[in-house]
């Protein structure tokens, strides 16, 4: 049996998909929760209250791509990240 995200065997149980999620990448973090059907709560690093829209977007191809390799494969069903909000906090995201 394959051990998932969880470092359980077999898929991610309702109670698991709700189990708290928290990544950083290269300027931001992203918190929610293992299946996305919280809204993605990002912070940048430090106290800059400004993210230029470069570094938003790899930092935001960075986690789909991390959270799709590491936790897509363990859940049994997922609606597409057109469904996924997110939701930046204390910064503003400039060109």
């Amino acid at each position: 049996m394959r051990i998932n995200v969880l470092n359980k065997e077999g898929m991610l149980t309702e109670e698991d998909r709700k189990a708290k999620l928290a990544h950083g990448c290269d300027h931001l973090t992203f918190e929610t929760c293992l299946d996305l059907s919280e809204p993605i709560k990002i912070y940048s690093y430090g106290s800059t209250d400004k993210v230029s829209l470069t570094n938003y977007s790899k930092d935001i191809a960075s986690f789909i791509t991390w959270w799709t390799i590491i936790v897509l494969t363990d859940l049994n069903g997922f609606s597409g990240f057109h469904n996924v909000r997110f939701e930046p906090i204390g910064f503003t995201v400039i060109q």
